[in-house]
This record gives C-alpha cells, sequence and structure tokens, in this order.
C-alpha cells in the first residue's frame, strides 16, 4: 500500500508556533518577576498573583468568605478561569503550550539529550507508574493545608516560585524550592518534563479535568505504519502507537506526536464527533482563550499586571474605592516587605518628617522597600506594621515611640 506522506512544512511550522509561543511567555513572565525585585514605582504583580495555582490556592476563601488569601490577587482567579477554559477544550494544553517552568525542562530536556548524544534513561513501567501518582498527592496536601489555614503553605517548596527569585537574596527562604526546582531542571535532562510527570499539582488537576474534554489526539490505525516516532516525540512517553484515542491523563497536547507523525491524517487533533484542528490552530486557540480572559479581565478591573499601591489596597479592602490620606484609617496587614516607607506615608497620611525622625530615614529614602531596609536602619517589616498600628490608635506614644521596643511577626514578600 502506498504512503500518503504528511508534508513536512505544516509539521515544521506548528513547531515553530508553539515555540515561540512558550519562549514569549517563558521570557514575559521573567522579566515581570524581575521587574516585581527591582522596580519602585509602578511594581508588576508578583509571582503568586500571576500564577493559575494561586487561583487553585485561594479559591475555599474566595467561595467562602469572598476574601483572597494574602499575596494573592484577582488575576491568579482570571488566569485560573483561562486554564479551565482550556481544559475543558483541549485537555492540558496549558502545560504543553504555555506553561514556563514546562519550557524550562524542555529547555534542559535538550541539552541533555545532546550531551547523551540522544540516548534517555528509562524506568521500569511499573516504577514510573507509581511514581506519577506523587503529584496527586502533592496537589491534595498542598490545597487541603492551604484552605485550612488559608495561607500559602506551598510557596516555599514551588519551584516556579523560587526561579522568580533567582535575582534576589532572599536565597535561605527559598533554599527548598530552589532545591526542587534544581532537581527538576537536572532530573529533565535524563527524563523529559522530569517535574511534570511526577511532582506538578497544577499537572494534577488538570489531568483530572482532562477526562471530561472536547478535543483528543487520535489514531487512524489504518494508515498507520508502526514506525514509533510519535512515542519518541512525545515528552511524556506516552504509547500513541498503540492506543486508537490518546486518552491518557498525562498527555500535555504539546502536539509533537502528531508533528512527528510522517503519515498524513493518521494522527490528528478532534473531537468524537470528527471536528477537527491543525496544531497550529489549537496553539492559537489556546492563546485566544488566555488573551481573552486578559483583556475581559482588564476590562472589568479583575486583572491588572501592575500591583496596587498600599492606599489602592487598603480603599479596595474599605470597598472606598482609593483609599490613604490624612486621617485614612489603614489595615497594617496589607503591609508587607515589600512595601515602601512612602506608600505608608500616601496611605495613612503620616508625614515623612516623622519617620525620619523616629526611624532615622531620609525622606529621599524612602522608597526603599522595608524588607531592604531593614539592614539599614534597624527597623523589620514587623515593627514597621505595630508602629503604624500604634500610630493610628496613639498618636503621642507613636511619635514618642523609642524604636526597637515593638515586635510583631514578619511577612515578607
Amino acid at each position: 500500500m502506498a504512503i500518503d506522506k504528511a508534508p513536512r512544512g505544516p509539521r515544521s511550522r506548528a513547531r515553530i508556533v508553539r515555540w515561540i509561543v512558550l519562549a514569549t511567555v517563558l521570557t514575559a513572565i521573567t522579566v515581570i518577576g524581575y521587574l516585581h525585585q527591582v522596580l519602585a514605582v509602578n511594581k508588576p504583580q508578583g509571582v503568586d498573583a500571576l500564577c493559575p495555582f494561586g487561583g487553585l490556592e485561594t479559591l475555599a476563601s474566595f467561595i467562602t468568605s469572598g476574601v483572597l488569601i494574602r499575596k494573592i490577587a484577582m488575576s491568579s482567579l482570571v488566569l485560573l478561569g483561562a486554564v479551565l477554559g482550556t481544559a475543558v477544550v483541549f485537555r492540558r494544553s496549558f502545560c504543553g503550550q504555555l506553561c514556563p517552568l514546562g519550557t524550562l525542562q524542555e529547555g534542559f530536556g535538550a541539552i541533555g539529550r545532546k550531551l547523551m548524544r540522544g540516548k534517555r534513561l528509562t524506568m521500569s513501567k511499573s516504577l514510573d507508574r507509581v511514581a506519577r501518582l506523587f503529584k496527586y498527592g502533592v496537589l491534595l496536601g498542598f490545597l487541603s493545608i492551604t484552605w485550612a489555614t488559608s495561607t500559602l503553605v506551598m510557596r516555599s517548596y514551588d519551584p516556579w516560585v523560587a526561579y522568580m527569585h533567582l535575582t534576589t537574596a532572599e536565597v535561605a527562604e527559598y533554599a527548598f524550592g530552589f532545591g526542587v526546582l534544581a532537581v527538576s531542571m537536572a532530573g529533565s535532562m535524563l527524563y523529559d518534563r522530569f517535574f511534570c510527570k511526577y511532582a506538578c499539582p497544577m499537572g494534577a488537576f488538570l489531568g483530572l479535568i482532562s477526562r471530561f474534554s472536547l478535543f483528543r489526539i487520535r489514531r487512524n490505525a489504518e494508515t498507520c505504519i508502526d514506525c514509533t516516532l510519535c512515542d519518541k516525540a512525545c515528552p511524556v512517553n506516552i504509547e500513541v502507537s498503540s492506543a486508537d484515542v490518546i486518552n491518557s491523563a498525562e498527555c500535555i497536547n504539546c502536539n509533537e506526536c502528531v508533528n512527528a507523525c510522517p503519515v498524513k491524517d493518521t494522527l490528528e487533533i478532534s473531537t468524537s464527533g470528527g471536528t477537527r484542528l491543525s496544531p497550529v490552530a489549537m496553539t492559537g486557540s489556546v492563546v485566544a482563550i488566555f488573551a481573552a480572559a486578559i483583556l475581559l479581565g482588564s476590562i472589568t478591573g479583575d486583572f491588572s499586571i501592575t500591583k496596587p499601591t498600599l492606599a489602592q489596597e487598603s480603599g479596595s479592602a474599605a470597598g472606598q474605592g482609593n483609599g490613604g490620606g490624612e486621617g485614612s484609617f489603614l489595615d497594617t496587614g496589607l503591609i508587607r516587605g515589600s512595601t515602601r516607607w512612602n506608600e505608608i506615608t500616601e496611605a495613612t497620611g503620616i508625614p515623612a518628617e516623622t519617620i525620619t525622625d523616629i526611624f532615622g530615614i531620609p525622606a529621599d529614602d524612602q522608597s526603599r522597600a522595608l524588607k531592604d531596609s531593614t539592614e539599614l536602619y534597624s527597623v523589620s517589616p514587623g515593627e514597621a506594621r505595630a508602629w503604624v498600628d500604634l500610630w493610628q490608635t496613639d498618636r503621642t506614644a507613636a511619635e514618642n515611640y523609642v524604636p526597637g521596643t515593638l515586635l510583631s511577626e514578619d511577612h515578607e514578600e
């Protein structure tokens, strides 16, 4: 039987388009993370506020009380909605088409293949099957504790949070996360998508949702020539060549198997009713869903790349729009390590001169984040919170305050 070869052009374009999208997302989010650390004004949101898993972490708190877990913003819920939208239609397409941590793993995987001259380590199927269950335990464990305590318990262990703090001096705070990141990248050089396969809680969650998705990869057994190129291309080691429909929760919809297939119309992305999409069209659809969610969220005010000022947060929390100014009462729980002294002045009306008189911080240095001024001026974010509380309840006592006499738990960011 003559083989109707699949043209190489569309397959190559599909790979190029996918990698352009992946590289763009990774670059953009890396730049945003860096700017969050270094900018004093117009600071971008932190990593937790721009991660869809953050939306999942705060979901219980938001549903039951309408309050977001600290460090999480509505933008995370918008992104979670976009991820769920793509998952319902295209399974774990976020993992294979957008996820920046997945991009890093595939990059290190490519380095590993170069170093090992195309060879990859293999794991026994029984051990691999058991190891992949670990990510479901991670999902259940961290979500259970987070929903029960309304705190981001995973933050110190999250490799993506660690990655976004690579340019900071907070190595000790994220030591475990850096360790997980290092193991994940090293592991990906030996086993493709190491973290995705064995430890990613978001991947586990989307794997459950993918059971009900509309589009799947389907194989035409009549035209398949059993070349197993699809198996070799799959970064999560699914045996595509032996399945009629790829139902595995491990499939990340990267479409590398479709692009590797040399026979026309043998592997295709389609619904059970026969509606088909090319890999490029699927990538474009995933990007369009995210773009629409972000646009809608921006219009409604639920999505913003830029972090609100302390006065804006305070006013929003009080239901007053923009807060701040003389006589305003500030919820000091909003003061974080990344908060600047001049934000406190704006939100509370405390004169900059008073801060200088009491703590010795010059007015022109009050744009420095609290956590960065601790070593210079010996005032921690916790003490700053306690002092602002004192100012709002007993101004005379605050004006006569002796630094170092108030203690409060620090919350860095």
